[in-house]
């Protein structure tokens, strides 16, 4: 019995996984780990497992996790005098195994042999998978020793940079510091042995740039400037003087003594983040260009890590791991394609080859889904093209269009790196063909249902043909999951891996509904297999093709239906439901809208179906736990669907479901079940039916702020034409006005200007005042945008006049300021006041202070621009304290931006700053990542007058980075013309020329001036 703690926690019985599904289960099992043989109280546990509710039953529920934990195999678990204890040995734990190579190391560093000590630290590290416990929920002991492992974690590392250094190998301890680094951009330590390496590496320049992002990172996370040893490293590096004494690497373990300080200085907030993880994206935004595989990355870009967990209950494959890890050698083919029927195991097999040869692959991993075998839903080359540029570092508006010249971009981007690229469910060679590298140094993981012979003609490919389980590990598998009582029936086990055709998915679903049934002997289960297998109907057989696999067919047939029949009448209609999710993954919330259940239920429901391996969790960017289905469990779960379910009873649950993701107003839960609102809206198109205008048009707003304005046109592309098809006229104009929204958001100002001219001409043939006063007043926007303002205030004046026609003061405020806004850009100074204040006018008697923040703003900005500075600050203060008010914090970010701005003309720089840092906090929490840009490149402007040149050019780098990833095209503009005088003004007149260049462009194409 084996447990690892390093990662995710597992349990290993002789060798092999038991999968520890249940939340509940692993949190029990964490707290007796972390106890270490010694009995813990029945009362701590509850405390651990519930906090203050614990469930009515307490005792009771306490004793059955204790027992299910046991038929799992943790047989150690004894009940002690109040409370219960787990015997093992410590060598059963690997973080035992962790502390005792550290201690070893270190006893090698201390007998003079670095390159030992360096080898030992790097095997404790290769045991860690991921944080410790990662998959176990917060308790105070989980917590605590979370942190305890984490931090010895963290003191190992610099060990073995330590270890190198004194080896004489200071470029692998830049390397191996980096992405360290990128979790801890707060630990002195870390940095001052980074930059000691990278100076001994003679890159004084890059070592110099890191000390500023040290320095950065200090001050504006803790108001801490370094300590005294990054000082004096600094200082002597700025001497050139002497090369840093031998003793450097060995005296570097004093700085800890800095970080404590910080500890003090900075409270327990700044303590956590000094000892722990956490600001890795700042951090990463702030890098400079680092040497990457021989290549430089581009400034603010950290290397992919798109590899999605591994699947659990995996085993065997011995043969198969070491013909991949062979393909990692010099010379050795760069492309492998894993191949073989539906269920045998080839993404798992990838996922867990990916994860332990990660480190092979300092450059990155890069994953993509390529769904080849669900037609509506594959992604094409250029989608997968497009994802990965972007990852690898392309700014979006670097970013091609054509198919050809996305391959070229990314071949180049891969160039000199070594980069793992897994293409996971590829339909054939033309899916696969244009997502491989050139040159070597890369490898490509391919997993398909075909070899991909296509391929072999023209790429050095090896082909990995997955077949179905050898007959010992097929046992095993089964052995792993059901547990101890297969040793009783050795022969019905065997017989079962028989008669599921040895298949990895059929023997996980049989594992798992006998894990479900203790009481049921394996031998009466075989029956039942046997006659289900003959009664089945090989529905599944269309999905393995011309593979001649017809046992398998029907050993997966029946065993879907053996644990489908065993499931309670709930869970099957819970199944059942899951069939009609129109795209990828799934949240309790959808299935519980599916089923009209509440969410509880529909959660309760999931643990039954995840028990039975019918369902998979899967993470996702927001809080909810994510949930898919196989593809032939989905396949599946729709035939039963269309053969229990009548018709109405279907479509009335999806368009519950689709009223659901109507409600959506989490951003990043938008993110995640994007890919199923547009096939929603598709499917809903292609019928004809309302959905496909009225969903779009709902989530229009919660689009908007998930920052993903080319998927948003896409949803609202798909509305225009299908409101326009079913004569739909007043949809299809709010279609048109939320497309010309997004075309705006990405800089698309001409497109824009056409579809909300499509919804002024739908609006006025209506005769709708009120929509066509809005689409006046949108396209008078554009036209400003464009540098139009001639045409933007004809547009805004007749808005106005429909808009007090009509009587609506709210919309009537917002055109008054566009109005005065346009006049200031004319330089009508006095205009444009007179037009601030009738906005307030409006929107102080109508209780609007959102809208009276925007016109005090506005009037600011007119008492700045004439160089009173004073007064636009209390100005400024005023719409700082509304925003407040309101709770808008986006607001609220705008108005300290603002503030800073004006802090600085005062001469008040360093007021200016905190309020600059107070806004790009903010913009960041709130996920506003066009305020981040706009106050990152305030921020760059701010350094540049400071004369803190390197600090400018960061922030720069990361308002160019928010700016490409966004699409906000004006502003990258007009950050590539600042940075280019602030490259003027340090004499680098090549690179000034090419921002200047790069600004000029984009102006120019947007048809607007600078």
């Amino acid at each position: 019995m084996e447990f690892r703690v390093l990662g995710t926690l597992e349990l290993r019985l002789d060798g092999s996984p038991v999968p520890l599904t249940a939340p509940k289960q692993r949190a029990l099992l964490a707290v007796l780990l972390i106890a270490a043989g010694r009995p813990v109280p029945a009362r701590r546990l509850v405390d651990e497992l519930w906090g203050g509710s614990p469930p009515r039953s307490v005792d009771s529920t306490l004793h059955s996790l204790v027992s299910r934990l046991r038929a799992k195999g943790v047989s150690a678990i004894t009940r002690e005098p109040g409370g219960y204890r787990l015997g093992l040995e410590k060598a059963a734990v690997d973080a035992h195994a962790f502390e005792r190579l550290a201690g070893r190391a270190r006893e090698s560093a201390r007998s003079g042999a670095p390159g030992e000590a360096a080898r030992l630290c790097r095997e404790a590290l290769d045991l860690w998978r991921a944080a410790a416990l990662v998959d176990v929920p917060d308790s105070p002991a989980v917590a605590a020793e979370r942190a305890r492992l984490d931090g010895l974690r963290l003191a190992v590392w610099e060990e073995y940079a330590d270890a190198l250094a004194e080896a004489g190998r200071p470029a692998e301890v830049a390397a191996c510091l980096r992405g360290v680094l990128a979790e801890h951009p707060l630990r002195e330590s870390l940095w001052t042995r980074m930059i000691v390496a990278l100076d001994r590496s003679g890159r004084p320049d890059e070592a110099l740039a890191a000390y500023d992002r040290a320095r950065r990172a200090l001050a504006e996370e803790l108001g801490l400037d370094p300590g005294p040893e990054l000082r004096r490293v600094h200082q002597r590096i700025l001497r050139r003087g002497e090369e840093p004494p031998a003793g450097t690497a060995s005296r570097v373990r004093d700085a800890e003594s800095h970080a404590g300080a910080a500890r003090q200085a900075g409270g327990a907030e700044a303590a956590r983040r000094v000892g722990g993880a956490g600001m890795a994206g700042q951090a990463g935004s702030a890098w400079a260009a680092g040497q990457v595989g021989g290549r430089e990355r581009p400034a603010g870009v950290e290397a992919p890590r798109q590899l999605p967990p591994a699947p659990g209950c995996f085993t065997g494959r011995a043969a198969t791991f070491h013909e991949l890890t062979a393909l990692t050698e010099p010379g050795r083919p760069g492309v492998a394609v894993i191949s073989g029927m539906p269920g045998v195991g080839k993404s798992a097999l990838a996922l867990h080859w990916a994860h332990r040869m990660a480190g092979r692959f300092p450059d990155g991993q890069l994953f993509a889904d390529l769904r080849g075998h669900r037609p509506r839903e594959a992604v094409t080359p250029r989608e997968a093209l497009d994802r990965f540029v972007r990852a690898l570092g392309m700014p979006a508006e670097q970013v091609p269009a054509g198919q050809d010249e996305l391959a070229a971009a990314y071949r180049t981007l891969l160039a000199g790196r070594r980069v793992l690229v897994v293409l996971d469910d590829a339909a054939g060679p033309a899916q696969v063909e244009p997502l491989l590298p050139a040159g070597e140094g890369c490898l490509v993981l391919v997993t398909s249902r075909g070899r991909l012979s296509g391929l072999a003609l023209r790429h050095a490919t090896r082909a990995v043909d997955l077949d179905v389980l050898s007959e010992p590990e097929a046992v095993a598998l089964l052995t792993e999951v059901i547990g101890p009582r297969c040793r009783a029936e050795p022969g019905a086990v065997a017989e079962l891996a028989r008669q599921c055709g040895r298949l990895p998915l059929a023997l996980r679903i049989a594992a798992a509904h006998l894990a479900g049934t203790a009481h049921r002997r394996i031998s009466v289960y075989l029956d039942d297999l046997a006659e289900r297998g003959r009664l089945a109907s090989l529905r599944l057989r269309d999905a393995f093709g011309d593979m001649g696999v017809d046992a398998s067919a029907a050993a997966v047939q029946a065993t879907f239906d053996l644990s489908y029949r065993a499931l309670g009448e709930a869970e099957r209609t819970a199944f059942r439901r899951l069939g009609l999710v129109p795209g990828g993954g799934f949240t309790a919330d959808a299935l519980a809208a599916l089923l009209a259940v509440p969410p509880a239920e529909a959660r309760a429901r999931l643990d039954v179906l995840l028990a039975a391996s019918l369902v998979q969790a899967r993470p996702g960017r927001a809080m909810a736990e994510r949930y898919h289905l196989h593809d032939l469990l989905l396949d599946y779960a729709r035939h039963r669907a269309e053969a229990e379910d009548a018709a109405p009873a279907r479509e009335q649950a999806v368009g519950r479901l689709l009223s659901w993701y109507a409600t959506i107003g989490d951003p990043l839960a938008l993110h995640d079940d994007l890919d199923n609102v547009l096939a929603a809206t598709r499917d809903a198109a292609e019928a004809g039916a309302e959905a496909a205008w009225r969903l779009p048009a709902a989530l229009a707003r919660t689009l908007a702020l998930a920052d993903c304005p080319a998927r948003a046109a896409e949803l609202h592309a798909l509305a225009v034409t299908a409101a326009g098809r079913a004569g739909r006229r007043r949809e299809a104009a709010g279609a048109h006005n939320d497309l010309g929204e997004a075309y705006e958001r990405l800089g698309r100002y001409p497109e824009a200007l056409a579809e909300h001219g499509a919804a002024l001409e739908l609006h006025r043939r209506l005769g709708d005042r009120r929509g066509t006063g809005a689409a006046l007043r949108s396209v008078g926007t554009v036209h400003w945008l464009l540098g139009r303002y001639d045409d933007a205030l004809a547009h805004l004046y007749e808005a106005r006049d429909v808009m007090e026609a009509t009587g609506d003061e709210g919309a009537l405020g917002q055109t008054y300021n566009l109005i005065g806004i346009v006049l200031r850009t004319l330089g009508r100074m006095d205009e444009a006041v007179s037009w601030y204040e009738r906005a307030l006018a409006v929107h102080r008697p109508a209780g609007d202070r959102n809208g009276e923040a925007n016109a005090l703003n506005n009037l600011g900005v007119i008492h700045a621009e004439r160089g009173r500075h004073a007064v636009a600050l209390g100005l400024y203060r005023r719409a700082l304290a509304l925003r407040r008010a309101t709770g808008s914090r986006r607001g609220e970010a705008r108005a300290l931006n603002n503030i800073g701005l004006m802090e600085i003309h005062l001469g008040r720089r360093d007021r200016a700053l905190v309020h600059l840092r107070r806004a790009l906090a903010v913009h960041r929490e709130t996920g506003d990542r066009r305020g981040e840009g706009q106050v990152a490149h305030d921020l760059g402007g701010l350094y540049h007058l400071l004369g803190r040149e390197e600090e400018a050019l960061a922030h720069y780098a990361e308002a160019l980075r928010v700016r490409s990833e966004i699409g906000d095209r004006r502003g990258l503009a007009e950050t590539h013309r600042d940075l280019g005088k602030l490259h003027a003004d340090r004499g680098d007149e090549v690179a000034a020329r090419h921002h200047g260049g790069a600004a000029g462009q984009i102006f120019t194409e947007l048809g607007v001036t600078a």
